[in-house]
């Protein structure tokens, strides 16, 4: 047990919610005689173990128990049921700038926020040259905090936390704040840690900073674990979690003027053979099996095998859909990873507007998906998988099936080609425009 940093065991949390506030009076008068609140079960029954120098991403929609957890952790809330030991000094960033005194400079403040967090003076004295460079907030570190923007408060606050050395760090949506070059700064920082061997908790929306910084991950919805492993495929079940079609009426009458899906796909003999074959990769442990993909082959615009593509290039990924269920909201969709983990592309027949027909039980769809990849030469992993846009159990029902350990997509770059076409993630497009200055003028 002394390779485990943080060891939860059937955690759950209980609050007392009253509609008034007499009724908490009133309660307390009679002893608990006279119950005058309601219950909510914040977590319920929650377990995992995060490894010495370990990063875990925790993650799930709001009220899904995520603060709550990290409370208990921090030991700022007491559960009310289950145990959890957190090994060495544990720093806490809940709320960037607790502690801040806004009366107080921003020099005085890192002292009085450290030893709230219980960290000497002198340690603290030590690093202060890093803080400060860290923060780049120059000679209004000597100001009063109230005279701060937003922007300077942010970066002092996590400049402090970044540069505490604690044994655990439990950070909540920390590198959401502030402008894209303090998180591309606070993201390298974080870096550094996890090289140095610190252990992480690490909570937010952003799932590409999930599956770029985490080791593992875990998902909560309702208070509940919904699922637990590695990064990307947590995040995989948070993205069916929320549905790809957010926002859209998934059981109105379908318009006359919304696209459809075409009818009468031609595919060709060899395709549909190979679609009666068992799919490649293996099906995840997660989704329902509402519906499940029966048949999986990835072609060429010529209909031949290919798993290699010129960067620009087409593929079509075709799917044979077969339905355990009746299903009237199929979705199938797709997603790209590049060699770092981070979501490269994801779409889905819900965000195309693509209305898919409903299945009876044992009925097979054949779908198409031709996907142009204009991405840097390289290798993807690719994820495809099907499920639906509404449930009586939303958290239960979206993801229905998915396929992964496929072999990767590899992007190579034209023949022709003497310089890449671009540099970065993906290609955007770009007019460029000129004209001679031939008399000095312009």
């Amino acid at each position: 047990m002394t390779d485990i940093a943080v060891s939860v065991h059937d955690l759950s949390k209980r609050f007392r919610l009253y509609r008034r506030p007499w009724d908490r009076v009133l309660e307390w008068v009679t002893l608990g005689r006279m119950v005058r609140h309601g219950e909510f079960w914040a977590l319920h029954g929650v377990s995992f173990q995060v490894a010495r120098g370990e990063c875990l991403g925790i993650i799930g929609v709001n009220g899904a128990g995520k603060t709550t957890l990290l409370k208990i952790l921090a030991r700022a809330l007491h559960p009310t049921a289950g145990h959890f030991e957190v090994a060495g000094r544990v720093a806490s960033l809940l709320e960037l700038g607790t502690g801040f005194h806004p009366e107080l400079t921003g020099r005085q403040n890192l002292f009085q926020s450290a030893r709230l967090l219980g960290f000497p003076e002198p340690e603290v004295r030590a690093r202060l040259p890093q803080i400060l460079a860290f923060a780049d907030i120059g000679e209004f570190v000597d100001q009063p905090v109230k005279q701060y923007s937003s922007g300077m408060f942010v970066r002092l606050a996590f400049a402090l936390f970044a540069h505490l050395d604690p044994d655990v760090y439990i950070v909540d949506e920390a590198l959401a704040v502030g402008d894209v070059f303090f998180q591309q700064k606070c993201f390298e920082r974080f870096r550094e840690l996890r090289r140095r061997g610190c252990t992480i908790l690490f909570v937010s929306h952003d799932m590409e900073a999930v599956t770029h910084l985490c080791d593992r991950a875990i998902l909560l919805a309702g208070g509940k674990c919904l699922s637990q492993g590695d990064a990307r495929s947590v995040v995989h079940d948070y993205f069916a979690l929320m549905g790809h079609a957010a926002g859209l009426p998934s059981r109105a009458p379908m318009d006359r003027t919304s696209v459809v899906a075409p009818e009468g796909l031609d595919v060709p003999a060899e395709v549909r053979r190979r679609l009666a074959d068992p799919p490649p990769g293996v099906h995840a442990a997660a989704g329902t099996r509402q519906s499940e993909i029966a048949g999986f082959v990835v072609t060429d615009p010529e209909d031949r095998p290919a798993w290699t593509v010129r960067s620009g290039g087409t593929l079509r990924f075709w799917y044979a859909v077969e339905a355990r269920t009746p299903v009237d909201d199929l979705n199938v969709g797709i997603h790209f990873y590049d060699r770092r983990g981070i979501l490269v592309f994801a779409v889905g027949t819900a965000n195309l507007g693509v209305r898919l027909p409903g299945l009876p039980v044992g009925a097979r769809l054949l779908c198409a998906l031709a996907v142009t990849l204009r991405v840097q030469p390289g290798e993807y992993t690719v994820l495809p998988q099907v499920g639906g846009l509404t449930g009586e159990v939303p958290e239960l029902g979206l993801l229905h099936d998915r396929l992964e350990a496929l072999p990767p997509i590899v992007v190579v770059r034209g023949a022709a080609q003497a310089l890449p076409s671009f540099y970065g993630l993906v290609q955007l497009g770009t007019e460029v425009a000129w004209t001679m200055d031939v008399d000095g003028t312009v």
